[in-house]
C-alpha cells in the first residue's frame, strides 16, 4: 500500500477566526526566505507574496483560499490578512525567527 505524505498542519486561530495552516515544502520555504530577504533589502514590500502564500498554504472552512474567495473573504479585512500572514510566518519559520531572536 502506498504512503501519502502530508505536509504537517496547524490551526491557528487569528480574530476569534480559524485557518488550517500548511508546512511549506523545503524547497518552497527556502524560495520564499531569499524572495521575502531581497524585499527587505530593497526596502519595498511585496504584498502580491502575501496573497500567493494565503492562497497556497491556508485552509479557511476546510476549503482552500482561492483569488475569488481570498477577495471576499480578506474585503476590508486588511490588519486581519496582515496577522493571518504573520501567523503563517510563524508556524513555517519558528526555527529561523528564534534564532534570531537569541542573537540579538
Amino acid at each position: 500500500m502506498a504512503t501519502i505524505n502530508l505536509p504537517p498542519s496547524e490551526t491557528l486561530t487569528v480574530d476569534d477566526i480559524e485557518y488550517l495552516v500548511y508546512a511549506m515544502p523545503a524547497t518552497q520555504g527556502l524560495i520564499f526566505m531569499e524572495k521575502y530577504q531581497e524585499a527587505l533589502d530593497s526596502g519595498k514590500a511585496d504584498l502580491s507574496m502575501m496573497k500567493q502564500i494565503i492562497c497556497k498554504y491556508v485552509q479557511k472552512d476546510r476549503k482552500t483560499i482561492d483569488e475569488k474567495s481570498f477577495d471576499v473573504i480578506f474585503a476590508r479585512k486588511y490588519a486581519h490578512l496582515q496577522k493571518l500572514y504573520r501567523e503563517v510566518l510563524a508556524y513555517n519559520f519558528s526555527d529561523v525567527f528564534q534564532e534570531v531572536d537569541s542573537e540579538e
